[in-house]
């Protein structure tokens, strides 16, 4: 069998420096990451930060610092002892769905070494990770997934449809069950091994929300359950019949869509196996197959119809008018800008011309917006298409 990263070198300092940079390029501007780089040189804390708002990425102090931490990683991988503060914890609430997740805060060091062990699994990343898996993958976000299922949709491949949602899915996944898988696949790398395992160690029971190393592992898991999936065959009059046209893969949200009914019972019926006996996962028993004429894919922030248009999720549009009322009103507060430019992406994506208004000559670059437009289209929203969409997101 194949196994991945023999050559890979966790302790290797001139390997691991890239991992480490990228690690702390984004995060100067941030009190406790300039703060922690000031240890390893001779500069403070707030010195980094003006550095880091200035765009200055590479100065003499900074590749010191850099070096300095890469040598202590280095050290403390070779000595079999990584001396990681242990995770802080905060339980905090999504706005849209109204979720209570339990966030897991990491020390700077465990960061920054989870930023190594992510790069120096990248080998193995590279081949197990599918094309249709779209959450923490670089170009794979939500649009380009909607877009995805757009395509689907225009194909005639998604007459039927379903949408899984796993159970806990961080806090499933226990340390024993993801380096049982890791020896399988890495099994000629034991310092490789040993590093990840020392990690996974602080999360505790299962994986902590909030950590990279555990959303790349999540992906590395559900990778296996989107080939078994795809790899579902039926037998008929001497040939072999996919189960599922095409399925898609966002974190722990599953969308498995196929022409028949029959089949696609007959794929979850056994996807739900497989989850279970190969990752001890559960999924939720809430599930519904739905015919996509009687009702849109509402998958990530976006809803596609039956004949393949976006459109933006109802409760977002309404929270994103919202947003735009008290920017036009004069709320020129800097977290009504930032929720003004943040929405204004659906918009974009979804392709609704006639809410975006043209500029007008001299007026300032920025967001521009048709607000009275969007008051009429939410004005316009019944009680009967937020029941619509309730059922479809049951």
């Amino acid at each position: 069998m194949k196994t991945y990263c023999k050559g890979v070198d966790p302790s290797d300092v001139i390997s691991i420096e890239p991992f480490v940079y990228e690690a702390l390029l984004s995060k100067l501007k941030r009190k406790d990451y300039s703060e922690f780089t000031a240890r390893y040189c001779g500069i403070g804390g707030k010195e980094i930060r003006r550095h880091a708002h200035e765009g200055l990425h590479h100065y003499p102090e900074l590749d010191r610092a850099i070096r300095n931490i890469c040598e202590d990683i280095r050290l403390r991988i070779l000595s079999r002892e990584l001396a990681l503060d242990p995770v802080r914890y905060s339980t905090r609430t999504d706005g849209l769905s109204k979720k209570t997740r339990i966030i897991g805060i990491e020390s700077v060091m465990q960061q920054l070494m989870e930023h190594v062990a992510v790069g120096c699994l990248q080998e193995l990343w590279d081949a197990k990770y599918e094309r249709h898996q779209y959450a923490s993958i670089k170009g794979r976000g939500q649009l380009k997934g909607a877009q995805t299922i757009q395509k689907w949709t225009k194909a005639g491949m998604t007459t039927y449809f379903v949408k899984l949602d796993v159970r806990q899915c961080f806090r499933s996944l226990s340390r024993e069950t993801a380096m049982r898988w890791l020896r399988r696949d890495i099994a000629k790398n034991g310092l490789l091994l040993w590093f990840v395992d020392a990690l996974l160690q602080m999360h505790g029971d299962g994986l902590i929300i909030g950590s990279l190393l555990s959303q790349f592992l999540c992906n590395y898991f559900m990778s296996y359950a989107y080939r078994f999936v795809m790899g579902l065959h039926k037998e008929r009059r001497g040939k072999l019949r996919k189960l599922c046209s095409c399925a898609l893969f966002y974190m722990d949200d599953i969308l498995i869509c196929s022409r028949d009914r029959r089949n696609l019972l007959m794929a979850v019926r056994k996807l739900i196996r497989f989850a279970k006996a190969s990752f001890d996962l559960d999924i939720k028993p809430n599930w519904h197959i739905r015919k996509h004429t009687d009702c849109g894919i509402d998958m990530m922030g976006y809803v596609v119809t039956a004949k393949g248009k976006i459109k933006i999720r109802p409760r977002v549009f309404i929270r994103a008018r919202r947003a735009f009322m008290r920017s036009a009103a004069g709320d020129d507060r800097m977290k009504i800008q930032h929720r003004v430019s943040a929405y204004y992406g659906f918009f974009k994506a979804a392709g609704i011309r006639h809410l975006r208004r043209v500029k007008e000559p001299g007026e300032e670059k920025g967001t521009v917006i048709n607000i009275q437009a969007i008051q009429k289209k939410a004005s316009t929203m019944t009680a009967q298409e937020a029941r619509r969409e309730q059922s479809c997101a049951a």
